[in-house]
């Protein structure tokens, strides 16, 4: 009798150990925050130039040398870590002042989880305003006018070359977003989608 229960408890770790890594490699979790930031798109080495926690989520900056991305990681439980969004960071032309991106899921309330990220590659840049207005027949350098015209009005400050935000938006205000870059007297140094 007391043999079989030490067969019983190596049994149920096994089971337990088996389950464990069924789960996180089928379902992308991981134990660290490192590993899961590797095994995700693109697959690169890399180290993180940025983050910035919102909640249970956190934006990365993953820099692979190349380029950069941004990686929004989930953590559940306070120790399981999945990668759930991922949008490479680009200029609009080659000699742009920003690097942006922005990516949206819908999520199971019927809004948009939205990510934007900035790199400010001009050291002038102090703020980054997002918004949704029409820069189509005329671009407006008034932040007021922008902000009245705008149903998406995000103002991010620039910390160590890097702005992030993660918001949760409804399915109308979602696209067309225009990146602005200011100074330090609220200047417009750039500005597009």
């Amino acid at each position: 009798m007391m043999r079989k229960k030490p067969i019983y408890i190596i049994l149920v770790l096994l089971i337990l150990c088996s389950v464990t890594y069924f789960f996180t490699s089928q379902f992308g979790y991981s134990f660290n925050e490192k590993s899961v930031l590797l095994k995700s798109f693109p697959f690169q080495n890399g180290h993180v130039v940025y983050q910035k926690e919102f909640g249970n989520n956190k934006i990365v900056i993953w820099d692979t040398g190349d380029k950069k991305y941004a990686k929004v990681v989930k953590v559940a439980w306070g120790m399981l870590y999945q990668v759930r969004n991922i949008s490479e960071m680009l200029p609009r032309e080659p000699n742009d002042f920003i690097s942006r991106t922005w990516s949206a899921s819908l999520n199971s309330t019927g809004r948009y989880e939205t990510i934007f990220a900035v790199e400010a590659k001009n050291p002038d840049i102090e703020k980054v305003i997002i918004s949704n207005d029409n820069i189509d027949h005329k671009i407006s350098d008034q932040l007021k006018e922008i902000k009245q015209k705008s149903s998406v009005y995000i103002e991010l400050k620039v910390q160590d070359g890097f702005a992030v935000s993660y918001n949760e938006l409804p399915m109308n205000d979602v696209g067309n977003f225009v990146f602005r870059g200011l100074d330090h007297k609220g200047q417009i140094i750039t500005v597009g989608r």
